[in-house]
């Protein structure tokens, strides 16, 4: 049996609880909560923060027998705009899977999304995590900008409002909504709650069949360079501008 610690955004709760019961490896979790992707420096303080308390034995959600056991620091996020570049941790491996964010380990490649997302334009995803959160079309995204802007500008406000104006031009685009189903899940009534915020957001509903592949990979200890990045101690992330999505420097 190997142990892990893994980190992962609450919006993976419900599959990773999942792919869990078939695990033949120790996990102890502890997740995060979605709110913070919104502001991406805060989320990356918050995530450091975190790997810093495992590595000093100071955690107080992982268990007191898994310090001095852990082999790797699992973390369930992808790049999630640039809100993972800088972490690393001294003393232990992090393995991230090459994403950009959430869907991809909701469909179960990179390819899978990048395919899709070049197939179906202006679409939004939606999983069970998404409806657990009561996430709404557009809010969430406008928001999240919002606070990368203040950020980047130093509070322009001005600026602010311009690029937010823009943002909400291009929420025009958007016409379809795209329920990811997952393996085992209740996806019928999932979709019927999926339908309702599509049609009143006038847009159209189109299920996509979501893979528990890469998810299980991850949690299971089947790391491929294809799939996953793995930083050795002491290295931190960064974006690889490339197919790759992720690299270690």
């Amino acid at each position: 049996m190997r142990y892990f610690k893994v980190l992962a955004c609450k919006i993976f709760q419900r599959e990773l609880a999942q792919v869990m019961l078939q695990c033949p490896n120790a996990l102890d979790i502890s997740f995060i909560r979605q709110e913070l992707h919104m502001t991406p420096a805060k989320l990356r303080d918050a995530l450091q923060k975190e790997i810093d308390l495992i590595e000093s034995g100071q955690d107080v959600h992982t268990n007191e027998g898994y310090f001095g056991k852990m082999e790797a620091i699992l973390l369930g996020y992808g790049l999630c705009s640039n809100a993972i570049v800088g972490l690393k941790s001294s003393r232990l491996p992090i393995v991230i899977p090459r994403a950009h964010d959430c869907i991809t380990m909701f469909m179960g490649s990179k390819e899978r999304y990048a395919e899709y997302f070049e197939k179906v334009k202006g679409t939004y995803f939606y999983s069970q995590g998404w409806l657990d959160l009561g996430v709404d079309i557009g809010h969430a995204d406008i928001e999240r900008k919002r606070n990368e802007y203040m950020e980047k500008f130093d509070g322009d406000e001005d600026t602010v409002e311009y690029l937010l104006e823009m943002d909400k031009e291009m929420l025009k685009n958007y016409h379809y909504v795209t329920y990811i189903t997952w393996p085992g899940m209740a996806n019928e009534k999932n979709m019927q709650l999926a339908q309702k915020i599509a049609a009143d957001a006038g847009m159209e509903l189109l299920p996509y069949e979501g893979s528990n592949r890469l998810m299980a990979d991850f949690v299971n200890g089947n790391w491929n360079e294809e799939d996953f990045l793995i930083l050795k101690p002491g290295q931190e992330v960064q974006p690889s501008y490339d197919e790759r999505i992720l690299k270690g420097i």
